[in-house]
């Protein structure tokens, strides 16, 4: 795309200079010639004194350039969005300013006419401003990136340290008490599958972060899988988008989290409904000893609500006659 706009620009450029037929129109060609070769060649440049004076360089062109085409106010434009991306506002400022300069150095030997002056400090402006939205706007990007990197890390260390601080436990009480070391054997063995498992959510999770589809009934089998949890699913099981999935997901993690730190050993009944406006995860606990809180150590009904309202869904959470009930939705 880069190199297309160029092409049609020496085009429009050079026809304009062979059309003036002077021989101060070989200094245009000359101008034309460096203004594309620094608009191919600065994205490779490394050094930033190198970079900045290729946009310069590119930006003085197209003040030259302007004395024949219009069009060529395009390379001070070019320049000052490249500028504004690479280079802290000052900088940037300045290397924008190198058109807009040569073109009031050309109206002072009446070269050039001041609407031409005007209309260059205008494009470096808009070129300015276009750059600096586009740099923030990667900088946003980038920022969304590492929150959901680190929220989902957050998460996936809260599921298993718990779930591994459990076994840990019952180890520690079993020893205590000159238990069967066969049952200890099992209880750790349990806490490397657990830790082995978290390995595997994490690639998971990245995976999810690509934007690739979540299989939510296949995730949540296996996390169920050594667990004394009735899934029952219902509708047609499709593929999720992945936030969207990813946010039930967690919410069932949190939901089983919450299940072993306030009723150990209590069943958990789980049920994932596929309707066809939205997708719906219900669980119930019963003989709930204590009320799960959102701002505990883990992931928390507050962030579990903060996720499904990110991908524009909801949840429902709390105490019924018999223990404790969520209920967690996103579109489908």
């Amino acid at each position: 795309m880069r190199v297309g706009w160029l092409i049609v620009l020496v085009v429009l450029v050079a026809v304009q200079l062979a059309d003036d037929g002077s021989a101060v129109a070989i200094g245009g060609g000359i101008a034309l010639a460096v203004a594309a070769a620094v608009w191919l060649g600065w994205p490779y440049a490394h050094d930033d004194r190198v970079r900045a004076a290729a946009l310069a360089t590119l930006g003085a062109a197209g003040g030259v350039l302007a004395l024949w085409s219009g069009a060529a106010i395009a390379f001070i434009v070019v320049a000052a969005i490249a500028a504004a991306g690479a280079f802290e506002l000052p900088q940037a400022i300045a290397v924008s300013a190198a058109g807009p300069a040569v073109l009031a150095v050309l109206r002072i030997a009446e070269l050039g006419s001041t609407g031409v002056v005007l209309g260059g400090a205008a494009a470096a402006l808009a070129g300015l401003v276009g750059g600096i939205a586009r740099r923030q706007g990667q900088e946003r990007q980038v920022r969304s990136t590492q929150v959901a990197l680190a929220r989902e890390v957050h998460d996936l260390l809260a599921h298993t340290l718990a779930a591994v601080a459990v076994q840990l436990e019952a180890a520690d009480a079993v020893l205590a008490d000159d238990g069967d070391p066969a049952t200890v054997r099992q209880l750790v063995q349990r806490s490397r599958r657990l830790v082995r498992d978290g390995i595997e959510e994490t690639r998971a999770a990245v995976t999810a972060l690509r934007d690739e589809p979540i299989e939510l009934v296949a995730r949540l089998d296996r996390l169920v899988a050594a667990e004394p949890v009735d899934l029952r699913v219902t509708g047609e099981p499709r593929p999720l988008p992945p936030k969207a999935g990813l946010a039930l997901y967690r919410a069932a993690q949190e939901a089983l989290t919450n299940a072993r730190k306030h009723a150990p050993g209590a069943p958990l009944r789980m049920a994932l409904d596929f309707g066809d406006v939205d997708v719906v995860l219900r669980v119930d606990n019963e003989a709930t000893a204590a009320t799960p809180s959102g701002d505990g150590g883990g992931f928390g009904l507050l962030g579990m609500r903060e996720r499904l309202e990110l991908v524009g869904g909801g949840l429902s959470a709390g105490a019924t006659e018999s223990g404790w009930h969520v209920e967690a939705r996103v579109p489908s």
